[in-house]
């Protein structure tokens, strides 16, 4: 990511902080997204202690009641969730270049960040994840599909939700150094296009659907990686 991108981001989500939950997640659409990380997240992290998971991109800290610690690259983003969780390791990084000690942590999650980076920031990132886990260790992240993308001719559009994937790029992604233990879907159905009275019905069939192979066919993927050690590394 170079360095005019870099501050083009910092300075968004700086800017802002203080309306970022209820902007993104007061309405129906945010709401339906934070339901299906948290129904996530509650399954995938079942057997794990927040003790000894990070919250990669932690922003205002929506997400922080599963994770001890949180990182982020947003001074004011970090002040946010510092006021919902004082009690909480918060960390000022980016998240390319991540402040913690090798094999640190047993589990990681990251929710809206990785789509806004490059494939370069991205492949970086998921190396520096995997140098903070230990072996066996879980991350889960979500990205935009980019075979819905090409099915609906999206046009991207500056960083915002910039980078889309799917699973077969991942794959070669990962190889020899994570494997996919799950992934699911998000956003089978446009939400934001149904009448707000309906889209709470619409949620749950959506959220039935993308569990089945129709996840392929998501705006969305949220997947469920497991660190590999490579040979030589202790």
């Amino acid at each position: 990511m170079n360095p005019d991108q870099k501050e083009s981001i910092l300075s968004y989500y700086d800017q802002l902080a203080k309306e970022y939950d209820q902007d993104r997640f007061e309405n129906s659409y945010g709401v339906y997204l934070n339901s299906q990380e948290r129904n996530l997240l509650s399954k995938w992290l079942r057997n794990q202690s927040i003790e000894d998971t990070l919250d990669v991109g932690c922003g205002t800290g929506r997400l922080l009641d599963f994770a001890k610690s949180g990182v982020d690259f947003s001074k004011n983003m970090l002040s946010e969730a510092s006021k919902k969780y004082p009690d909480r390791q918060l960390f000022q990084s980016d998240i390319s270049s991540l402040p913690f000690k090798k094999k640190q942590f047993k589990s990681a999650f990251s929710f809206h960040v990785f789509m806004h980076l490059n494939v370069d920031t991205v492949k970086k990132s998921l190396d520096e994840v995997h140098r903070i886990l230990e072996k066996g260790g879980l991350f889960i992240f979500d990205f935009p599909n980019q075979r819905r993308r090409k099915a609906i001719n999206y046009t991207k559009g500056g960083w915002h939700g910039n980078t889309a994937l799917d699973l077969k790029i991942l794959s070669k992604m990962i190889k020899g150094k994570w494997s996919i233990q799950k992934s699911a879907g998000f956003l089978l159905f446009p939400i934001h296009r149904f009448p707000k009275s309906i889209r709470k019905y619409l949620c749950g069939l959506d959220s039935v659907l993308s569990r089945t192979f129709l996840k392929h066919f998501a705006s969305y993927y949220c997947v469920c990686l497991v660190k590999q050690e490579n040979r030589g590394e202790r």
